[in-house]
């Protein structure tokens, strides 16, 4: 609720709302996704028990816990695979509607970029081509700006783990705010995954932190 400038109370949506609603509005109609379910296709798959199924689950991006429905294909081509998600519209927390990136949640689920995405060759790099051998997925990896390799997951997160655990033990107790570990986290984490991520920065006594939880 806005006031106006008298201090009257205003119900319905401000100028500066507006404007910000049509914007992203415009970005998500761009990008090929709604912010908005659209009623028509959500009462054809939930119609068709048949073909589709479809089941109530949370946006994975914030602490809005805004609600989402996962339409799976049980017929056809796509059998087994997520092919539609849009905003809960019996949700009191969204009635419906979704952010830019509650709204663009298929995309990454059916992204070929994703660790162990199913066959299919990426369409920017052939190092990014599926490869049924990492059977536990798959991860790239690349030094400096060199070309990028698969290694398999498991690989790659002791890896991972291997170097942060040396480089914890390389920190000088006496010097405050560490710079031989950076830290940026991402926007798929939920509230749990960023509650353990920000007790790994204090660990490292590191303000080298960067977040990408913006829209």
């Amino acid at each position: 609720m806005a006031t106006r400038d008298t201090g009257q109370s205003f119900d319905g949506m401000t100028r500066r709302a507006f404007l910000k609603t049509a914007a992203i509005a415009g970005a998500a109609a761009s990008c090929g996704f709604d912010v908005a379910y659209n009623a028509e296709k959500a009462f054809a798959y939930e119609n068709d028990t048949v073909n589709y199924k479809v089941t109530n689950t949370t946006c994975p991006y914030c602490s809005a816990s805004c609600g989402q429905r996962a339409v799976v294909a049980l017929t056809g081509p796509d059998t087994g695979k997520v092919v539609d998600i849009y905003g809960d519209f019996e949700s009191p927390m969204n009635s419906g509607g979704l952010c830019a990136k509650g709204a663009g949640s298929l995309q990454l689920v059916n992204n070929p970029r994703r660790l162990g995405a199913w066959a299919g060759a990426h369409s920017e790099d052939a190092a990014f081509a599926y490869d049924s051998s990492f059977t536990d997925g798959i991860a790239y990896t690349r030094t400096g700006n060199g070309a990028w390799s698969k290694v398999s997951l498991n690989a790659a997160l002791a890896d991972i783990a291997e170097k942060l655990v040396g480089a914890r033990g390389a920190l000088s107790t006496a010097t405050y705010n560490q710079k031989n570990v950076a830290f940026f986290g991402s926007s798929h984490m939920n509230n749990e995954s960023n509650y353990i991520y920000r007790k790994i920065i204090a660990n490292f006594a590191s303000s080298n932190v960067e977040h990408q939880a913006r829209i």
